[in-house]
């Protein structure tokens, strides 16, 4: 299953922000995390609504999906999306649990897509390149954080109330075999 994030900026569209009339923190704030929605939105979106960047982000992400049909391929793909934004923005603040339960969930969800998409079974399906950055950042950040992989996989599996076409303890041990191979726990 193949999406682009971050999608990258070509140097006319950098050009273009680094010139619009708006605050700083939220030129920084798209070209950090949002560069796969609209910049102008963003601005107008943030300039609409009061409150703390952070939250911005969050509510500005969670308000895109209302463009497409719910449970779409499309929809899905910017769930996914959303989880790699979740997780940046959440790391970058220090919301450290938050950033690594954003990463858990999205390898939950990118394993059920890619089994339906591609037709492969659980043990065919591999810990996307997004999955293996985000945990290798992660922890490069926060070498001591304290997990207990079982019960944050099953809840990461849990989150979805969706009956997938693997458990939460093939999850986890999937999620398990990386870790330890990574030297994660």
């Amino acid at each position: 299953m193949m999406f682009i994030y971050p999608k990258v900026l070509r140097p006319k569209d950098l050009k273009k922000i680094s010139k619009y009339p708006c605050d700083n923190q939220i030129k920084d704030a798209y070209t950090r995390y949002l560069t796969n929605y609209s910049f102008k939105e963003f601005v107008e979106f943030c300039e609409d609504n009061e409150g703390d960047l952070e939250d911005s982000i969050f509510k500005f992400t969670d308000l895109q999906l209302e463009k497409f049909e719910p449970n779409s391929l499309i929809w899905v793909s910017h769930v996914l999306i959303n989880f790699l934004i979740y997780f940046n923005v959440n790391l970058d603040y220090g919301n450290y649990y938050d950033a690594y339960a954003s990463a858990l969930q999205f390898n939950v969800l990118y394993f059920a897509m890619d089994m339906l998409i591609e037709k492969l079974k659980f043990e065919e399906v591999e810990l996307p390149e997004h999955s293996r950055i985000c945990f290798e950042k992660f922890f490069k950040e926060c070498p001591d954080f304290r997990f207990n992989l079982k019960t944050d996989c099953n809840l990461a599996y849990k989150s979805f109330n969706n009956d997938f076409e693997f458990t939460g303890d093939e999850f986890y041990n999937k999620i398990k075999e990386h870790f330890e191979k990574c030297g994660y726990c």
